[in-house]
């Protein structure tokens, strides 16, 4: 018979062996559920997306098949004469601002004879004069019209050469210059008189 009421055998606490282990476990098994739910609402987006991709190329093939191929091909040359046009209107070169800028600029004693107009490869427009001015004074009064800053923007590196004397007390001479494409470009001509 037992005397005592405590107990022979030592009191432990039995602890869960496990407890880490039931936590990481769960937690995996939550990651894999987030995980397979992603996943699938990114197999049905994608599913989604190619349906939309599909329905647009059929509603594309059936507005492309809805023109008439001869309305097409008719518009398609029109822009390319249109285009050919612009590129011809861009090039072509207008004289008629040249004279304009000669008889603003030339003075009241001075006889252009000839006028040379060119343009070489690199848009270089030049031009060659060649008259007689009343005196050496008028001449240079010319030669420092060319030159002024308000012609500037139209004429770069005037040059007046080869002046001599006439028989008639007057003096010959040449001029030569390099012009603004601006200033001889039709387009331009056409859009300061609009």
């Amino acid at each position: 018979m037992q005397t005592s009421f405590v107990p022979k055998k030592p009191i432990t606490e039995n602890r869960a062996s496990g407890s880490g282990v039931g936590l990481f476990l769960l937690l995996s098994i939550i990651l894999f559920i987030v995980a397979a739910a992603l996943a699938g609402g990114v197999w049905f987006w994608q599913k989604s997306l190619l349906s939309k991709i599909e329905k647009s190329k059929l509603a594309l093939v059936a507005d492309r098949n809805s023109y008439e191929e001869e309305a097409i091909n008719s518009l398609v040359r029109l822009n390319d004469r249109i285009e050919e046009s612009k590129k011809l209107l861009s090039n072509h070169l207008a004289v008629s601002p040249v004279f304009t800028l000669l008889e603003q600029n030339v003075l009241r004693n001075i006889r252009l004879k000839t006028m040379k107009f060119s343009s070489d490869t690199n848009n270089k427009i030049n031009l060659s004069l060649s008259g007689t001015a009343v005196s050496y004074d008028v001449l240079s009064k010319q030669s420092d019209a060319f030159g002024s800053e308000n012609l500037r923007k139209f004429i770069s590196n005037p040059v007046v050469s080869d002046f001599s004397p006439m028989e008639d007390g007057s003096v010959s001479f040449d001029f030569t210059a390099s012009l603004n494409p601006v200033l001889v470009s039709y387009e331009s001509v056409i859009s300061s008189t609009q």
